[in-house]
Order: structure tokens, then C-alpha cells, then sequence
């Protein structure tokens, strides 16, 4: 299945565009998405499937008609299924701005007993030691979401979230095949 995953930071074109040049079918968000870069989400009839980032503060997925997968299992037609897991590491933020989901390694724990297995996991925050920075507070992986990658084995894990550096990605954790995403990405989920 050939999916257009989006994350993280502008796209350059508009995603009904992206979407019929590259022939993908499926939508898949994985949080901090600003609502004018989705505006013509709602003309594209495929299914459209994501969770939302810590900076997400706005109800997009309900205004462009995109499936939640939070803690959520969705089967599509003749596909894969999807699971997934909103938000980040709580850490401590300036400022008093909306945010979106965030919570504490043990919450996150709570939460992870509640997901479902899934042939692909879309996610904000990656697991820890998945892309992510020890060292950066805000940019530190789910230890939960970690240990159920390696028990649960769902063919792909998609997230965004991070900043690695080039040269440094996480390609596999276990059986599971990594795919991070900062703007737009196509890909081949096979």
C-alpha cells in the first residue's frame, strides 16, 4: 500500500496534488500539522488516518474527516491495519500557548497497556532510542512504546516528532521496519 504520511512541518504543494501525482492510497497524519497546510484534505476521498502532535491545540482530524488512531485499531479494506499513539514526553514548556497531548513515561505506560497490535504504527514521539534525543527533554522516546514495538512486532512504525541527525537514523527496531517523517513523505508499506 503506497501512503502519503505527513508531519511535522510545511509540505511544499497542496496534498490533493501530492496525493493524485504520487498515487498513493491512504493519508496518514502523524501530529503537528497546522490546519491551512490540510485545507484541501476533505476533497480527497481515501481513507485518512492519524494522531495528533504535542503542538497540535486545534481539532483538524474532526474538521478534514481523519480517523484517530489513538490507542485505536483501524483495518482498511484489503490493507493494512493501523494503531497508533498521540503526543510526547510531558516536559517542561515556556510560555502559555495551547498545546496538544503530552504525558509522563508512566502515564504513557497506562496508555500503551490499551493499544492495540496493528501491522503499522503511526506515532508522534517515537520509542525510546528510536530517532530520539536522550539528552533534549522534549525529544525523548516512550520507554512504554518501546518495549511494545519489540513484543507486539507491527511491520512498520511511522513518527515524526524528532530532529535526528543525518546520518544517525533508526531504520529497524527488532522486526519492524522504521520510517521518519518531517514534512511529506510517500511510502511503499509492503
Amino acid at each position: 500500500m503506497r501512503v502519503l504520511a505527513l508531519a511535522d512541518r510545511p509540505f511544499h504543494g497542496d496534498v490533493v496534488r501530492l496525493a493524485a501525482q504520487r498515487d498513493v492510497e491512504a493519508i496518514l497524519t502523524l501530529g503537528d500539522l497546522q490546519p491551512s497546510w490540510l485545507e484541501t484534505l476533505d476533497q480527497i476521498s481515501l481513507p485518512k488516518l492519524g494522531v495528533y502532535g504535542n503542538h497540535d491545540a486545534e481539532p483538524y482530524m474532526t474538521w478534514f474527516a481523519i480517523d484517530d488512531v489513538h490507542v485505536n485499531r483501524i483495518e482498511l479494506d484489503n490493507g493494512p491495519s493501523f494503531c497508533g499513539f498521540e503526543g510526547c514526553v510531558s516536559y517542561r514548556r515556556s510560555g502559555t500557548a495551547p498545546v496538544g497531548p503530552s504525558y509522563t513515561q508512566r502515564q504513557a505506560r497506562r496508555l500503551v497497556r490499551k493499544l492495540p497490535a496493528a501491522d503499522v504504527l503511526l506515532c508522534h514521539c517515537p520509542p525510546r532510542g528510536v530517532n530520539d534525543d536522550p539528552d533534549d527533554p522534549a525529544h525523548i522516546g516512550f520507554d512504554a512504546l518501546r518495549a511494545w514495538v519489540l513484543d507486539k512486532r507491527p511491520r512498520w512504525l511511522l513518527h515524526g516528532h524528532v530532529h535526528p541527525t543525518p546520518g544517525t537514523l533508526v531504520h529497524e527496531i527488532g522486526a519492524t521496519r522504521v520510517a521518519y517523517v518531517n514534512g511529506a513523505r510517500v511510502l511503499d508499506l509492503v
